[in-house]
């Protein structure tokens, strides 16, 4: 969080959905091993499932960033890995992602009724593309270029809680923490 001179504060907010404990273990055991020895790649984390990125928000809006996701009804939503990803999908690499399935369609439901609700609060601005369910598993530290990577072996997995979280950024890397939990009814 920064301070203006006027008192108020600031945050860089987004919106994730978290991966149970196990899957990440699978993801932070299979980063080690995948990426040992790439010159050029920093390995993100904690790893999640991002719905929305707000970025600076007066911290006096959040309680209405709050209002809005807690309005939300969903149901848990199963998902599976696709398989990796690098992005964007043209031109030289930025990031290295898994990409996710979603057969039943709830995920990108879910993040349709967030992008929409926090549009309405002014504080969001969708992004014209679409929506791409994924996990960024790494960043290249300057454009790269796709190369040769296994798949990560995880199962199905329910996604289950949706956060509204703050993100500083570190030198070691962001550090997030949860401003408020949705939970999937």
């Amino acid at each position: 969080m920064t301070q203006d001179a006027g008192g108020g504060g600031t945050a860089r907010l987004f919106v994730a959905c978290d991966l149970p404990g196990e899957v990440l273990d699978t993801l932070s055991a299979w980063q080690q091993t995948a990426f040992a020895g790439r010159e050029g790649l920093r390995l993100t984390g904690p790893l999640h499932l991002t719905l929305a990125f707000l970025g600076e928000v007066d911290m006096g809006r959040v309680a209405e960033i709050e209002e809005s996701l807690s309005g939300i009804a969903w149901s848990p939503v199963r998902v599976g890995v696709r398989g990796v990803r690098f992005l964007p999908e043209t031109g030289a690499s930025r990031v290295v992602a898994l990409e996710l399935s979603d057969p039943s369609g709830e995920l990108v439901a879910l993040q349709s009724e967030v992008a929409a609700g926090l549009a309405r609060t002014g504080l969001y601005d969708p992004p014209a593309r679409p929506w791409l369910p994924h996990v960024t598993v790494a960043r290249f530290r300057r454009r790269g270029h796709p190369f040769s990577l296994q798949n990560v072996n995880i199962q199905g997995f329910g996604v289950v809680r949706m956060v509204l979280y703050s993100s500083l950024l570190e030198r070691a890397g962001a550090v997030h923490t949860p401003v408020a939990v949705f939970p999937a009814s």
